[in-house]
């Protein structure tokens, strides 16, 4: 087996204590070069540090022979290092088309799925804290940031990916622990260990969104200025900055003037209109969106359309209501904004 630890990343991960002793690390393993490099690594990690490591493999039913290919040469990597290997097979296309996503989309939706629901089971089964183990790097960040920038996204979404997030649904955790390191990088490491790899052939189709993003639009951005990616993933950590700074302070304006219920047909946060109406329009968005994370422990479905919708409710008065996504009603009653999930 190849050894050599790569100390700069090995530092990083106990400094932020990205893995624990004990843990369970559910590795998404696609075979292809980044998720290789962090098989290695993390292979490499368990001589320094005592957990548990498997490595899941999720067949899309997308590209044929060269998928089936893909999924044996993850298989047979695993066994090499000796990690335990599961695959689960689904069909994105179908999926697709059933529920009116493009194929990127719904391909992100079953593999994240299909990797949180193995988690949760593994968790249950040894009753050790797991995580999902991500080989997202940081050309994948820039390309995440520009992409939801030109979707129109809030301080989330322009925050980008973080190198550890809570699943808070699902009671576990997503860590991509490559974040710091350049595509060039990977791949020049891959090749001084002489560890092989699979290329995806989509990787190259320009017709999908991400894929032209990161094969023309990133290349052009720094072929303007060099230093184009370090910039955008500056930019995204002061807008990570900012996101934590206003969730903080919803949490304390939601404890001051907000109060909790429940009732048999669910849960309930009642905010004061009063003091909402005494606060910056930015701000009562920001206020509308913690709240609906105390609801459903996430805000996945919900953007700026749905927030602004709920602002203009407290123009309307009383019995104004508002149908959102994933069973969350908003409404006016006398002096107060509801926001229910049923």
């Amino acid at each position: 087996m190849r050894k050599g630890i790569d100390t700069e990343l090995f530092l990083q991960v106990k400094k932020q204590q990205w893995i624990r002793e004990g843990e369970q690390i559910l590795l998404a393993l696609s075979g292809g070069a980044d998720s290789m490099y962090l098989l290695y690594f993390l292979k490499e990690l368990q001589n320094h540090l005592s957990f548990s490591l498997r490595a899941m493999h999720v067949q899309h039913g997308i590209r044929g022979d060269e998928a089936v290919e893909d999924a044996t040469f993850s298989r047979q990597q695993a066994e090499l290092y000796q990690v335990p290997f599961l695959e689960y097979t689904c069909s994105v296309p179908d999926y697709a088309e059933e529920n009116k996503l493009g194929i990127e989309e719904a391909a992100r939706t079953l593999r994240y799925k299909a990797l949180k629901e193995e988690a949760l089971r593994w968790q249950a089964e040894s009753g050790r804290k797991t995580k999902i183990a991500l080989a997202h790097h940081m050309d994948d960040q820039a390309e995440t940031i520009l992409f939801h920038l030109i979707r129109g996204a809030g301080f989330s979404g322009i925050s980008g990916m973080k190198a550890e997030d809570l699943l808070s649904e699902a009671e576990t955790t997503l860590l991509r622990p490559l974040l710091s390191l350049r595509k060039e990088e990977i791949l020049k490491r891959l090749e001084e260990l002489g560890i092989p790899y699979r290329e995806d052939s989509t990787n190259r189709d320009k017709s999908y969104a991400r894929n032209y993003l990161r094969l023309e639009i990133l290349p052009a951005l720094e072929k303007i200025n060099a230093g184009a990616v370090k910039h955008l993933l500056e930019a995204a950590e002061l807008f990570s900055e900012t996101e934590a700074y206003f969730q903080e302070k919803a949490t304390e304006w939601i404890k001051r003037y907000g109060e909790r219920k429940e009732s048999s047909t669910g849960k309930c946060i009642s905010l004061s209109i009063p003091q909402l109406k005494k606060e910056n329009a930015l701000f009562r968005r920001e206020i509308y969106k913690e709240a609906i994370f105390l609801l459903r422990g996430n805000t996945t479905e919900f953007g700026k359309l749905h927030y602004h919708g709920i602002d203009r409710l407290l123009k309307r008065g009383n019995g104004g209501r508002l149908s959102l996504p994933k069973g969350v009603k908003a409404e006016v009653e006398q002096k107060r904004l509801l926001l229910e999930k049923f």
